[in-house]
C-alpha cells in the first residue's frame, strides 16, 4: 500500500532545532490538554528517534494510526513488523511525566481502503480505556476535536498532548474535511499524523475520524499561508476491519484453523466437570467422544465440525466434560463474547444412537484459571437461557444449525480462559446422544503471552542447569565438552551482564567441539505445561554469539553462531513427541531454524533477533520443552554465547 506523507515528523533531523520564544498552541491554534484527560491519544516513536506520530488506543492491544506513519523508503506500508522499530507511549498527556504505559509495536495490519493500520502491541495496556468506535458519521458543519502530539505553531517537537475544535467541512464516501472552527487558525501539522478526531457527546467521546493528511498551515517551519485544512479517514467504515481485527480465538476446525489439543478426553482437572454415568455411545467405544470429522448433514461453515457422542446411564445424574483447547492466554473484556453453532442429531440422523432430545443438552463450558466456570457463572445465551448445558435441554431444535451466544464479560470480567471444553449434563432421561459444534468463536479479548522469560525477578527461570537433554526426541549430546577450566560438559546456566538485551540476565551457553566430522549438544532451558501451539504461535528470542575476542578467548571462528532454540512437541492424541529442529521450519529470514542451519547466519557480538512460526509444523500440538542446541559438522573448538528474551506468543 502507497500513502501519503504529509503529517510525518521527522524528529531526529527537528531535535536539535530550537523552537522559538513564546506561548506554545498546539495541534496549531489549540491547547494543551489537561493531565488524565484524552489518556487513549497515543505518541508512536520509530527507530531511534527517526519519525513519529499520534495514534488512538482502539483496545488495550491495539492503536489505530494513519498508514503513512509505517511506510517505507518507498512510500509503501507493509504488514508485518514494523519496518522501523516502534514504541507507543499513551495515558500521558504530557510525555515528560508518569503514568501510562510505554510498549513496543510487534507488528502492524494494513487497512488498504482507509490509509490507516492497526499497531498490534508487544504487552496489553490495562491501564487506560480504550476509546470508543463511531459507527456513524459526523454531519457536515458538526463539531469535532482534533489531537496529537505534532508540531505547534512555534514548537518543532511539543513534549505535551494538544486539541483544538474543528469544524467538519464536506462528508465524502470514505473521509470528511475539517477547517477551523470560527475564526481560529486551527490545523494539523507533522507529527499530527494518525491522530483521533473526536466527536462529544454529553459525557461520551467517539472516534469519527483520523488524521492521514494536512495543508500544514500556521505550523512552524511551513510557509504555506493558507487557510488550514485537513483530510480524515472516516472511523465508522473501518469500524467493521477493526472488529475483525480485534485479538480473538476461533476455529472452524478445518486445516488452518486452530485443531483441538485433545481427542475423547475427559476434563477431570478441578473445575473441569469430569464424568458421571456416561459411557460411549455404542460400538464399544469405551467413553464419550469428541474429535473432528465431517458431518453428513454438511458442515456450517467449510466442511468439518467437531463430533460429540455419548450414552447416559442414569435418569438422575448423568454428564460428561470432553477438554477440547487449553488457552490459559485469554483474558476476558466487558465486551467479550462467546459464540458457537451446535447441531443436536435426532435418532433419525444420528444412526438410530441418539435418544428423545438428549441431543440438546450440551453445550460449550469454559473453566477460568481461578477455578470457576462458564457453567455456574450464572451468564445467559442470546434467547434467555443460561449456558449450563442442562438448561440447554429442549432450547434448540434438533436436525439444523443452531447458533448460541453468550456474553462472557457480565459474569467473567478480567477472568482468564484456562479450557473450552464440550459438555453434555442432564437429570432426567438415559439413552444416546450425538451431535456437532461448529465456529467456535471468543471475540474481542486481551491475549497474553503463552510463555515469556528474561530471566529477569518475577519471570520463569531455567529448569534445568547445565543438562542435556537425553530424552528423545531431545537432541543429546556427541563430541562436546566443556569450554574450559576443567567443565566437564556443555554449559547452560542464568548469569548476569550489562549487554544483557532485557534487564541484567540472560541464558549462558559454551561448549568445545572436539569433532570436525559430527557434533552437538542439546541442554534443557524450560519444562512447559500448558502451553499449545495455534496456527498464529510464534517462538522468539534474541540471541549473541560471542566471537574469541568478546570470549575470554575461549570461542573459536564463527562456531557460536551455531546455536538455536529447539522445542520438543507432544501430540495428545497419541503421545508422539517431535523436535522443531527436525520439523522443516525457517525463520524470519527463511534460514532453517535447525542449529546447524543458524551457522554463520547470525552475528558475532551482536544481539541477533529470532522469530519462527510454528503452527504449519505443529498446530494443536503441546510445547512441552525449550531446549538450547549446539550442532555443528565442520569445525572444532569452543562456542559460547548469551539467549535472552524468550517468548511463545500468537
Amino acid at each position: 500500500m502507497t500513502v501519503k506523507r504529509a503529517l510525518l515528523v521527522p524528529v531526529l533531523v527537528l531535535s536539535g532545532v530550537m523552537a522559538s520564544a513564546g506561548t506554545a498552541f498546539g495541534v496549531t491554534g489549540g491547547g494543551d490538554v489537561a493531565d488524565g484527560d484524552l489518556p487513549f491519544v497515543a505518541r508512536l516513536e520509530m527507530g531511534s528517534s527517526d519519525r513519529a506520530c499520534s495514534g488512538t488506543l482502539v483496545h488495550p492491544q491495539l492503536v489505530l494510526t494513519a498508514a503513512s506513519c509505517f511506510a517505507g523508503e518507498d512510500g509503501t506500508t507493509l504488514a508485518g513488523e514494523p519496518y522501523r522499530a516502534t514504541t507507543v507511549t499513551v495515558g500521558r498527556s504530557n510525555l515528560n511525566g508518569a503514568g501510562g504505559a510505554v510498549v513496543a509495536v510487534r507488528d502492524i495490519v494494513v487497512n488498504a481502503a482507509s490509509d490507516v493500520v492497526l499497531a498490534r502491541l508487544d504487552t496489553p495496556v490495562t491501564t487506560v480505556a480504550p476509546v470508543r468506535i463511531a459507527t456513524t458519521p459526523p454531519a457536515d458543519g458538526s463539531s469535532v476535536t482534533v489531537a496529537g502530539f505534532g508540531r505547534t505553531r512555534d514548537e518543532w517537537v511539543p513534549s505535551r498532548l494538544k486539541s483544538a475544535s474543528t469544524t467538519v467541512d464536506g462528508v465524502s464516501d470514505g473521509s470528511f474535511s475539517l477547517v477551523p472552527a470560527g475564526d481560529a487558525t486551527t490545523g494539523l501539522c507533522k507529527g499530527d499524523a494518525g491522530g483521533p478526531a473526536l466527536r462529544f457527546t454529553g459525557t461520551a467521546i467517539e472516534l469519527v475520524g483520523v488524521h492521514i493528511d494536512a495543508n500544514r498551515a500556521s505550523c512552524v517551519g511551513e510557509s504555506t499561508t493558507a487557510t488550514p485544512r485537513a483530510t480524515e479517514a472516516r472511523a465508522d467504515v473501518f469500524a467493521s476491519w477493526i472488529t475483525a481485527n480485534l485479538p480473538g480465538f476461533s476455529t472452524g476446525f478445518e486445516a488452518a484453523d486452530p485443531r483441538p489439543h485433545w481427542k475423547n478426553t475427559v476434563g477431570t482437572e478441578a473445575g473441569h466437570g469430569g464424568l458421571l454415568n456416561v459411557t460411549g455411545v455404542c460400538c464399544n467405544v469405551p467413553g464419550p467422544e469428541l474429535f473432528t470429522g465431517v458431518p453428513p448433514q454438511g458442515a456450517h461453515g467449510g466442511t468439518q465440525a467437531i463430533l460429540y457422542s455419548g450414552k447416559d446411564n442414569n435418569a438422575t445424574t448423568s454428564y460428561a466434560y470432553t477438554k477440547a483447547f487449553r488457552l490459559r492466554n485469554t483474558q476476558v473484556r466487558a465486551s467479550t463474547v462467546l459464540s458457537y453453532w451446535i447441531y443436536p442429531q435426532s435418532k433419525a440422523t444420528g444412526y438410530n444412537y441418539p435418544e428423545g432430545t438428549n441431543s440438546t443438552c450440551v453445550g460449550v463450558d469454559l473453566t477460568f484459571t481461578d477455578g470457576s466456570t462458564l457453567r455456574d457463572s450464572g451468564a445467559l445465551d442470546q434467547r434467555g437461557n443460561r449456558a449450563h448445558p442442562a438448561n440447554q435441554c429442549n432450547k434448540m431444535p434438533l436436525d439444523q444449525w443452531s447458533q448460541v451466544v453468550v456474553r462472557l464479560g457480565d459474569h467473567s470480567l478480567n477472568k482468564v480462559i484456562n479450557t473450552v471444553s464440550i459438555g453434555y449434563d442432564q437429570g432426567p432421561n438415559t439413552g444416546g446422544y450425538r451431535g456437532f459444534v461448529d465456529d467456535i468463536s471468543i471475540s474481542d479479548i486481551v491475549r497474553t503471552d503463552k510463555f515469556s522469560s528474561g530471566l529477569e525477578s518475577g519471570q520463569p527461570g531455567l529448569t534445568w542447569r547445565n543438562t542435556v537433554s537425553t530424552t528423545a526426541p531431545g537432541g543429546g549430546l556427541l563430541n562436546v565438552g566443556g569450554v574450559c577450566c576443567g567443565l566437564t560438559g556443555p554449559e547452560m546456566f542464568v548469569g548476569e551482564d550489562p549487554r544483557a538485551h532485557g534487564g541484567s540476565k540472560v541464558i549462558l551457553y559454551s561448549g568445545k567441539d572436539n569433532n570436525a566430522t559430527k557434533s552437538f549438544a542439546y541442554t534443557g532451558a524450560f519444562a512447559l505445561t500448558d502451553v499449545f501451539v495455534t496456527p498464529s504461535t510464534r517462538l522468539s528470542y534474541w540471541i549473541y554469539p560471542q566471537s574469541k575476542a568478546n570470549s575470554f578467548d575461549y570461542a573459536d571462528g564463527t562456531n557460536s553462531t551455531c546455536v538455536a532454540a529447539d522445542l520438543i512437541f507432544t501430540d495428545q492424541f497419541d503421545s508422539v513427541k517431535k523436535s522443531l529442529r527436525d520439523a522443516g521450519v525457517v525463520d524470519q529470514n527463511g534460514h532453517s531454524i535447525h542449529p546447524g542451519a543458524q551457522c554463520n547466519r547470525l552475528t558475532l557480538d551482536k544481539w541477533n533477533y529470532v522469530s519462527v512460526p510454528l503452527g504449519a509444523a505443529a498446530n494443536g500440538k503441546q510445547i512441552s520443552q525449550i531446549d538450547i542446541g549446539y550442532d555443528q559438522s565442520a569445525n572444532t573448538g569452543g562456542y559460547r554465547g548469551w539467549v535472552d528474551d524468550v517468548r511463545i506468543t500468537e
